[in-house]
């Protein structure tokens, strides 16, 4: 069989279908991490775009091997996808100090992404982009039902934008002032940016989280201060 320059269907290999199987893979990847990028977890958009892409490629050349030269198994290369982008999800776990995991949805969406993206890549763009719409739904709307039916010891994690890191300092003290107790904190500082932080707060006080997001971002020098988990 040879390979359509223009024309034929989206399950066919040919110039139109491969550049629309490559953008929909990086839109229904960006989708994916558009949501994680806003929560400031470790894997963003751009991750989760090249994730997806470089899963629909793969799938693209794989067929390409076997309509042109015979030679070759999609399914193979598919299958090394799926097992190889364990790497990326292993660096996105983390266990804190008080042995809470950290990330595992993170790795999870990753994998997804992958799979996803070999799926578009085979040309199955509907159960593509069905997938996607499932994976959003996921990871945005059903984390206010996790934290209703999950038990974390009262733990929950603000993201923190601030006119500089000593800033802390002050949301440190306002948090021991309210009875709390700081866990984990994660800064991230750039160049020209303002400074941002992820910080875990174990809420003992029973005080209610509204009142202590109003209170923290009450704090002199303290942009922004949002629940994110």
């Amino acid at each position: 069989m040879s390979i359509a320059l223009w024309g034929g269907t989206m399950s066919e290999l040919s110039i139109i279908s491969m550049i629309i199987r490559v953008i929909l893979a990086m839109i229904c990847g960006g989708t994916i991490g558009w949501d994680r990028q806003r929560s400031k977890h470790p894997a963003g958009m751009r991750t989760y775009m090249l994730v997806c892409l470089g899963a629909c490629v793969v799938m693209i050349t794989g067929e390409f091997l076997y309509w042109q030269y015979n030679a070759g198994d999609p399914a193979r290369l598919g299958a090394q996808v799926i097992s190889g982008i364990g790497f990326l999800g292993a660096g996105s776990i983390v266990i804190s100090g008080r042995s809470k995991i950290r990330g595992l949805t993170t790795a999870a969406g990753l994998w997804t992404s992958a799979c996803i993206g070999l799926v578009i890549g085979t040309g199955f763009l509907e159960c593509g982009i069905v997938a996607t719409f499932a994976v959003y739904a996921i990871v945005k709307y059903f984390k206010k039902l996790e934290s209703k039916i999950t038990y974390n010891d009262g733990w929950f994690s603000i993201y923190v934008q601030m006119e500089e890191i000593s800033r802390l300092t002050d949301l440190y003290d306002s948090v021991g002032g309210l009875g709390m107790k700081v866990g984990d904190v994660q800064i991230y500082s750039k160049k020209d940016e303002l400074p941002e932080a992820v910080v875990s707060i174990q809420n003992s006080s029973g005080q209610g989280r509204d009142g202590v997001l109003a209170a923290l971002n009450g704090i002199k020098g303290i942009i922004e201060v949002k629940y994110i988990s």
